[in-house]
């Protein structure tokens, strides 16, 4: 007889408690509140903030396994496939292979799409006898197959339809508004589940934005939101993808997800696909602004921007990137974000045209701005370059994305092979052989400068 594959105990517990559960229900029958529980009431919903402060203790002190088990606890009725790669990658951590393969596979069933997935684990950790592995490969392959062709690519609107009756339940009656998201996030398309983990991260920020915050702008987009307008954008964004899949054939095309956000993104790329705020695209002359920040009315935009902002999030799919070395630091984060945009250009044929890249076309600016990205480019501290919209006032928000392009587009501009090039943009293992290689090799010589 087979010994019976050991399980993390999480899952062992849990077994328990559902047997247990199951059968005290069928004692009580009869003898208990005939009114059933609301189940949107009792789902457990993590506070994903709170979440991740206790991932990074545990992950600082070694403790995977106990990490794992934190992660898929969390995740017991959220099911959010991004929620079990990150425990898949904790218990990769611990040595538990037959787990990582386990919520893998879990997190196809609710959605994950990269059929790259396993190029983010370590190949050793597998073994080609176990038959869930070879199993795996076969799912992820067929991913593979389907997603390699861009007629696989739709924009779908499901969840930012099914907002509306949640969010109007929610203003006629604020004292049970909470409950109203929870149904959402329950009730509504999968992808809310992930979309939940990687942006509205409570039930209480969800709140804060949609129904304390800016309730009049929101009121403003359920009128302004035109499902027919974005459609019409999709063969714009097609053709721009076609021209991509051109220049780069291993190219792979997943879902685009419309989803009501809590104006802090335009998008995101999570490996089940693509994600757009559709609160983000809502700019006109009658645009509500009494209740929105300063960053908020300047990162709104139109109907129009859409295609290369999906296109940008769509290069965040294609990245896998191996620079074991450089991975958090601010070179990883400039290149990641600049090749994207560098790509958008090549694919779109459309030159981009920035506040940011005429800023930089003053000279002093561009000889400040590029000291100081050589003073920080291996540290870990994007403050300066990333994601400071609203938090930094010497210079442009987000310039990081602008130096990204630059040197991007000098490495492509400077190989001979362009095929290479963007693959190279796409999957380096030396991120700092892209600088090397571009018109911008002098930074490397920065104070704090890695060795290879």
């Amino acid at each position: 007889m087979k010994p019976i594959r050991k399980l993390p105990e999480v899952f062992i517990r849990y077994a328990g408690v559902i047997t247990l559960t199951a059968v005290l229900s069928g004692l009580l029958d009869g003898c208990s509140d005939p009114t059933p529980a609301d189940p949107v009431a009792s789902a457990y919903l993590p506070d994903i903030n709170q979440l991740f402060e206790e991932y990074f203790v545990l992950d600082s002190l070694g403790d995977h396994e106990d990490l794992g088990d934190l992660l898929v606890r969390e995740n017991r009725d959220l099911k959010s496939s991004e929620l079990y790669l990150i425990a898949a990658w904790a218990y990769e951590g611990a040595g538990q292979a037959d787990s990582v393969l386990s919520l893998i596979h879990q997190a196809i069933d609710r959605g994950m799409a990269n059929p790259k997935i396993l190029g983010k684990f370590r190949a050793t950790a597998f073994s080609e006898d176990n038959p869930e592995y070879v199993r795996l490969l076969h799912r992820l392959d067929s991913i593979e197959a389907a997603l390699s062709h861009v007629e696989h690519f739709a924009v779908k609107l499901e969840a930012m339809e099914a907002f509306w009756p949640y969010f109007d339940r929610a203003l006629a009656d604020t004292t049970r508004a909470r409950r109203e998201l929870r149904a959402f996030i329950l009730e509504g398309p999968r992808e809310l589940r992930d979309f939940y983990t990687v942006r509205y991260g409570s039930i209480d920020q969800m709140y804060g934005q949609m129904i304390n915050g800016a309730p009049d702008y929101y009121r403003y987009l359920k009128q302004q939101f035109n499902p027919d307008s974005i459609h019409v954008l999709k063969s714009r964004t097609t053709r721009w993808m076609e021209r991509f899949k051109d220049l780069y054939p291993q190219a792979v095309f997943p879902k685009v997800f419309v989803v009501p956000g809590i104006l802090n993104s335009g998008g995101t790329a999570t490996e089940m696909g693509l994600f757009v705020g559709g609160d983000m695209y809502g700019r006109s002359p009658n645009m509500p602004t009494e209740q929105l920040t300063d960053w908020q009315r300047g990162a709104i935009m139109g109907f129009s921007d859409l295609p290369a902002l999906t296109l940008h999030e769509l290069m965040h799919f294609q990245q896998n990137y191996r620079d074991t070395l450089l991975n958090e630091s601010v070179l990883a984060g400039v290149i990641g974000e600049g090749v994207c945009d560098f790509l958008v250009e090549l694919s779109s044929g459309e030159p981009l045209d920035n506040e940011n890249l005429r800023f930089l076309e003053d000279r002093e600016n561009h000889h400040r701005i590029f000291a100081d990205l050589r003073e920080d480019l291996f540290g870990s501290d994007n403050s300066r370059w990333l994601y400071n919209g609203g938090s930094i006032d010497d210079r442009p928000h987000d310039l990081g994305y602008t130096v990204g392009y630059l040197i991007s587009k000098s490495y492509y501009r400077n190989r001979d092979d362009k095929q290479q090039a963007i693959y190279e943009l796409l999957n380096s293992s030396d991120l700092v052989s892209i600088v090397r290689q571009s018109d911008y090799a002098y930074i490397l010589a920065g104070p704090a400068s890695a060795t290879r």
